[in-house]
């Protein structure tokens, strides 16, 4: 079951990096004074060229589609083992609800792509996005969970689940301001004052960590929020090149993950 788990959650980095990248394939309007310029309709210029390479995104498309199947698959063996657990001996070694959870919200996201297949709406856009980021951090859970990391005081997973909130709500703003510009929208302005939250909580829980157990998954959740203040700053001062975004963007994932991770500790016989 922990490795089950665990190749949910790279899976789901591979699903939520790979639509990432097939969003940021296609052609974008230019951003030299962001966010302003992602609040007004402009004209599109060419879309990155390696990205948006035919070759590279036929590939990635395929890799998405696979991965995406192969999670599909490692959740119903996850659930049939958790079946075979509580028949034996009334035990699902606690992760019985976010295997369930992870199966429901998997067959929502491909009910959705089949439903809305390539569609740019806005709503199709965030329940890809948010949906993705949710199963990936549920994976994660459940992997730290099922390999009994060590439970944090209540204090510090609570500020985790605030975390994961905000860093959620991050995620959905910043691929919202990415999309196709609409007039007056306040997504961009949004994204970077949030970002002045964000940030800085998860640098803040990563250095409460520091006297814990979890030392070292504070250390990552320093240099994650680090890394993307570094990468906000330069795809902003560089009229965002589509890879510094794409590369924000799996970054703020696996962030969402992490800091999930953080607000669980070993699993419980339920």
């Amino acid at each position: 079951m922990q490795r089950l788990a665990l190749a949910a959650a790279l899976l789901m980095f591979v699903v939520v990096s790979a639509s990432a990248w097939l969003r940021l394939a296609a052609p974008r309007p230019p951003c030299t004074d962001w966010p302003p310029c992602r609040a007004a309709a402009q004209a599109s210029l060419p879309a990155w060229p390696v990205l948006a390479a035919p070759a590279s995104v036929g590939t990635v498309r395929a890799v998405h589609r696979v991965a995406a199947s192969a999670v599909l698959l490692v959740l119903l063996v996850m659930l049939a083992l958790i079946v075979h657990a509580l028949r034996r001996d009334g035990a699902s070694a606690g992760v019985s609800v976010p295997v369930v959870a992870m199966l429901l919200l998997a067959l929502a996201l491909s009910a959705l792509g089949i439903a809305a297949p390539g569609s740019r709406a806005s709503a199709v856009l965030l329940g890809n996005l948010l949906g993705g980021a949710t199963l990936l951090a549920l994976a994660w859970l459940s992997w730290r969970r099922l390999g009994h990391a060590p439970r944090l005081p209540r204090g510090l997973r609570r500020a985790a689940g605030t975390g994961v909130l905000l860093w959620l709500a991050q995620f959905a703003l910043g691929a919202w301001s990415g999309s196709p510009p609409r007039e007056g929208t306040m997504a961009p302005m949004l994204h970077l004052a949030l970002a002045f939250v964000a940030a800085p909580w998860a640098f803040a829980l990563g250095a409460a960590l520091h006297s814990t157990a979890r030392r070292a998954e504070g250390r990552a959740l320093m240099s994650l929020a680090a890394a993307q203040v570094l990468l906000g700053g330069f795809a902003a001062a560089l009229a965002a090149p589509a890879p510094l975004v794409w590369l924000h963007n799996a970054l703020a994932a696996a962030g969402v993950a992490l800091q999930a991770g953080l607000a669980t500790g070993s699993a419980e016989p339920s």
